[in-house]
C-alpha cells in the first residue's frame, strides 16, 4: 500500500506530529473542535499542494519564500482537490445551470442547431459558419444536383433591374424558373430567389462552390438556399442577418435590461424575463424544437434525457461526455429535480452542499487526493449513504479521499481513522491515534472510540424511551392557514429530507413568530469568522478598556478612547498598522510573518505595556478566556461573557487569538455567543444546523447549553437533518413538500415510521445516548 507521509507538522496548534496516511483509501480525520483537523488536512496538505502548483505555473519566475516550513513531506504529493468547511458564499442570484456550466452547453448547441428569432419580423433563422457549410458540401454524394438560390433582401423592379444589368438574369419567382433577360418582371411577386447557379457535386467543383459563396456574401450577405432536384431544401445563413427582412440578428445571449441579468429584483422574479436573465428575443429563439425558455426551465433530469436523445456532432462528443458524466452524478445524488433556472438563494443548505460535491466529483479524474471538510453538512441519512457509495467509486478509480468528519455513520464506514486531540486550542494538536478501522476500535482508548463503542454517552432529551414530560405547554400558530404547534420553552426540531422544503417552512415559521414575541435567528450561512481577535470580537475588550482608561498610568500618558481602539491610527501598532503581522508581496505571491513590534496583539505599545493587577495587557492577551475570570471576577459584564463562552466549551481559547486561526466549530459557537451577547432580549431562538463542526464531545456541552436556555424560558427551534439533533430535541415537526407531515413527541414520531431501514438508522444514532 502507498502512503502520504508527513513529519514534524507544526501548522497552527499541531504539536510536530508524524503521520502516514494510506492512499487509495477512505480516511477520516476526527477529534474535538479545534483539535487541528483542518490545520492538518487543509492548511498543511492542501496548502502544500497549492504552493507546489503555484511554483509549476510560475516556473519562469524566481520566487524566494522567506517562511519556516510547517511540515516535512517525506513521500510524493499527488494533486489535491479540497473542499473547505461550511456553506460557500456563492453569488445568490446564480442559477443551477450557470454553476454546472450547462448554459455553456446550450450555447454550443445553439451555435450548431439554433434558430434565431428576428427582432423585427419574428422569422426564425439559422446561422452557419463558413467551415460548416464547406464540410457539408464535402460530405455530399457525387452526382447530387441542386440550385444555388439567393433570397433577395429587396425585390422591387428597380432592385431587380440593377441585378439584371450586372448579369444576374435567372430567378425562381413563386416556384417558377424565369429568365428576366427574356421575360418582363411580373407585376405581382410573392416570393423570389436569384438563381445564382445550377450545380452538380463532382470532382473539382469545390472552387465553383466557394466562388458562389463569395458572390452570395456580396449580393445578400451570405443567405443561401440549396434546392435539390431530387427534393429537399437546405438553408444556410453565413451572416447573422434575417432571411426574410435582412435585419441584424441577436446572436449573443444578451442580458435582460429590466433586471440587468440578475433574474430577480430583491429576490422577486423579474416580470420581463421571468427569472431567466436573458432578453426575450433570445428566450423565444429555438433550439431543436424547443424555445430557449423551455430549455432553461427544464429540470436537471429532463435536461439530461433530452440531451441523450440528440445526435451529437463528432466534434462535440468529448464535451458532451463530460457533461453526461456530471449529470449522471446529479441523478445518482437525487438532486435532478432542481431546475436549471433555480437560483442559489432558493436552495437549502443540503442542496447547496450536494451541488458543491457535484462540482467537485463531476469531473472524471484519477490519481488525485480529495480532501473534504465536513461534506455531510445538511445531508439526510439517505444522502450520506449515497455520498459513501460515490466516494467508494472515486477510490476505485485510483483516487484517495480524506474527510474531516464527526458523523458516526461516516466514521464507521471509513478504512482508516486519524484522531487528534485530546481537546481544542493549545490543549489539542496531538496525534491521539491513527490506524485502520478494525485496529482503531479494538481498544476504546480515545474520545471517538469510546462514544462509538458505548463507553461514553450523551444525554437523551427526545423521550423516545422515557415518559412524556409533564405540564408542558404548546404554542399554537398558523403558517399559511395551517395550524402549527411548538413546545413552549422546549427544544423543537424542524426535520425533513433534502427536497422537503423544510428551510422554506422554517423561514415562514420565523416570520410568523416575529409577530408573537422577540426572536433571535442564527443562520448557518452567517457562521463564519473574520479577521478579529477574540478579545475584541466577543466585546471583552470594550469592557476592559473602560477600566484601563481610568488607570492613573493611562491618565499620565494622556491616553484617550482612540488609543484603545483596534481601528484608529492612534490605537493600532504603527509597524503593522493593526494587522498583527507584516505582509509583503512578490509578483503573484503574498507572504506574511508575525509583527515584531506588537507580537500579533495589534495595539500600540503604550496600551500593551499598561499594567492591571500585576499583569501587562500584552500578557493578558495570552491568557485563556477561563484564566481571566480570576482577574476580572468583580466585573459583571466580563464575567457574563466568560460564563457563556464556558458553557459553549470555548473557555480554552486565548484572548489574543485571531478568529482566522479557529476551526469551523469554534467559529460557529463564537458567532452564536456574539449574537447572544448583543444585549438582545428574546423569547425564541432559531438555530440553523447548529452542530456544524462539532464532535460528539462538543455536542455534550452544546446540549447542556440548550438546557440552560430552556431554564431561562426560551423556546428553541432547530433546523437540521442530522439525526443526532432528534435526541437533543423534545418536539419534532417533520416537513414534506413544505408542510408539516407530523407534529409531536419524537417517541410518537418513531411509531409512525414505516421504513425499517430508516428506523434502524435512527436507532444507530440513538446508541450514543443514555437510554
Amino acid at each position: 500500500m502507498s502512503y502520504l507521509e508527513l513529519k514534524e507538522v507544526y501548522t497552527h496548534n499541531l504539536k510536530g506530529i508524524d503521520l502516514k496516511i494510506p492512499l487509495n483509501s477512505l480516511v477520516v480525520i476526527t477529534g474535538p473542535s479545534g483539535s487541528g483537523k483542518s490545520s492538518l488536512a487543509i492548511n498543511t496538505i492542501a496548502e502544500e499542494a497549492k504552493n507546489r502548483l503555484f511554483q509549476i505555473l510560475n516556473y519562469s519566475q524566481e520566487v524566494s519564500l522567506n517562511v519556516v516550513p510547517k511540515a516535512k513531506f517525506v513521500s510524493p504529493l499527488p494533486p489535491i482537490i479540497a473542499m473547505t468547511q461550511g456553506v460557500k458564499n456563492w453569488h445568490p442570484y446564480k442559477t443551477i445551470g450557470e454553476f454546472l456550466f450547462l448554459y455553456q452547453t446550450l450555447r454550443l448547441l445553439f451555435e450548431e442547431f439554433g434558430e434565431y428569432k428576428c427582432p423585427a419580423c419574428g422569422e426564425f433563422n439559422k446561422v452557419t459558419n463558413l467551415n460548416k457549410i464547406i464540410k457539408w458540401y464535402q460530405n455530399l454524394k457525387e452526382g447530387e444536383k441542386f440550385y444555388f438560390l439567393l433570397p433577395l433582401p429587396e425585390s422591387s423592379p428597380k432592385a431587380l433591374e440593377f441585378l439584371i444589368s450586372q448579369g444576374y438574369t435567372k430567378y425562381i419567382i413563386d416556384d417558377k424558373e424565369i429568365d428576366l433577360s427574356e421575360e418582363s418582371i411580373p407585376a405581382k411577386i410573392e416570393r423570389i430567389y436569384l438563381l445564382l447557379d445550377r450545380m452538380v457535386k463532382e470532382k473539382g467543383s469545390m472552387e465553383r462552390f466557394l466562388e458562389n459563396l463569395r458572390i452570395s456574401q456580396s449580393l445578400n450577405q451570405g443567405r443561401i438556399i440549396l434546392k435539390f432536384l431530387k427534393g429537399g431544401e437546405y438553408f444556410f445563413n453565413l451572416k447573422p442577418i434575417c432571411l426574410r427582412c435582412g435585419t441584424q440578428l441577436l446572436t449573443e445571449w444578451i442580458k435582460c435590461k429590466s433586471c440587468k441579468g440578475y433574474g430577480y429584483k430583491g429576490k422577486e422574479v423579474c416580470k420581463d424575463c421571468e427569472g431567466l436573465k436573458i432578453t426575450s428575443v433570445i428566450l423565444e429563439s429555438k433550439l431543436l424544437g424547443k424555445s430557449i425558455k423551455e430549455w432553461l426551465i427544464l429540470s436537471i433530469k429532463e435536461f439530461y434525457y433530452t440531451l441523450k436523445e440528440l445526435n451529437i456532432p463528432e466534434g462535440l462528443k468529448s464535451w458532451f461526455e463530460s457533461i453526461f458524466f456530471k449529470l449522471e452524478k446529479a441523478l445518482f445524488l437525487e438532486i435532478d429535480y432542481l431546475k436549471l433556472s433555480t437560483p442559489v438563494f432558493n436552495l437549502s443548505i443540503g442542496e447547496r452542499k450536494l451541488l458543491e460535491l457535484l462540482l467537485i466529483f463531476g469531473i472524471n479524474l484519477n490519481k488525485v487526493i480529495y480532501i473534504l471538510d465536513e461534506p455531510t453538512l445538511g445531508l439526510d441519512i439517505d444522502k450520506k449513504k449515497k455520498l459513501l457509495i460515490l466516494l467508494r467509486n472515486i477510490i476505485n478509480h485510483d483516487n484517495s479521499v480524506i474527510l474531516i468528519e464527526h458523523d458516526p455513520y461516516i466514521i464507521e464506514n471509513a478504512d482508516y481513522i486519524i484522531e487528534l486531540g485530546p481537546e481544542g486550542g493549545e490543549r489539542g494538536g496531538y496525534l491521539i491515534k491513527a490506524d485502520f478501522k478494525e485496529e482503531f476500535f479494538k481498544k476504546p482508548d480515545t474520545l471517538t472510540s469510546q462514544y462509538l463503542k458505548g463507553k461514553r454517552k450523551l444525554i437523551d432529551l427526545s423521550f423516545i424511551s422515557k415518559d412524556y414530560p409533564k405540564e408542558k405547554k404548546l404554542i399554537e400558530v398558523f403558517v399559511e392557514k395551517q395550524k402549527v404547534n411548538l413546545l413552549k420553552e422546549g427544544i423543537n426540531l424542524i426535520y425533513g429530507k433534502i427536497g422537503s422544503k423544510k428551510t422554506l417552512f422554517f423561514e415562514k415559521l420565523y416570520e410568523v413568530l416575529k409577530k408573537e414575541g422577540k426572536i433571535l435567528k442564527i443562520e448557518a450561512k452567517e457562521l463564519k469568522g473574520r479577521d478579529d481577535l477574540i478579545i475584541s470580537y466577543t466585546g471583552i475588550w470594550d469592557d476592559l478598556k473602560e477600566i484601563l482608561i481610568k488607570l492613573p498610568s493611562a491618565r499620565i500618558k494622556g491616553l484617550t478612547q482612540k488609543n484603545f481602539s483596534f481601528h484608529t491610527k492612534e490605537g493600532v501598532c504603527s509597524s503593522c498598522r493593526g494587522k498583527g503581522k507584516r505582509i509583503w508581496e512578490t509578483e503573484n505571491l503574498k507572504l506574511s510573518s508575525i509583527c515584531e513590534e506588537c507580537f500579533g496583539k495589534r495595539l500600540n505599545p503604550e496600551v500593551l505595556n499598561l499594567t492591571y493587577k500585576g499583569f501587562k495587557i500584552s500578557e493578558i492577551f495570552d491568557f485563556t478566556i477561563e484564566e481571566i475570570l480570576s482577574i476580572f471576577s468583580g466585573v459583571y459584564q466580563i464575567k457574563e461573557k466568560v460564563q457563556l463562552l464556558k458553557e459553549l466549551n470555548l473557555s480554552y481559547l486565548k484572548l489574543g487569538q485571531s478568529i482566522e486561526e479557529l476551526s469551523g466549530g469554534e467559529r460557529n459557537r463564537l458567532f452564536i455567543a456574539k449574537k447572544l451577547l448583543g444585549n438582545i432580549k428574546f423569547d425564541y431562538l432559531f438555530l440553523e444546523y447548529p452542530l456544524q463542526g462539532l464532535h460528539l464531545e462538543d455536542i455534550k456541552y452544546f446540549a447542556n447549553w440548550l438546557n440552560t436556555l430552556k431554564r431561562k424560558n426560551i423556546t428553541i427551534v432547530i433546523l437540521d437533518t442530522n439525526l443526532i439533533t432528534l435526541f437533543l430535541s423534545e418536539w419534532i415537526i417533520e416537513i414534506k413538500e413544505g408542510k408539516p407531515k407530523f407534529m409531536g413527541y419524537p417517541k410518537d414520531w418513531l411509531k409512525t415510521l414505516e421504513d425499517k431501514n430508516f428506523k434502524e438508522e435512527i436507532l444507530f444514532y440513538h446508541n450514543f445516548f443514555d437510554k
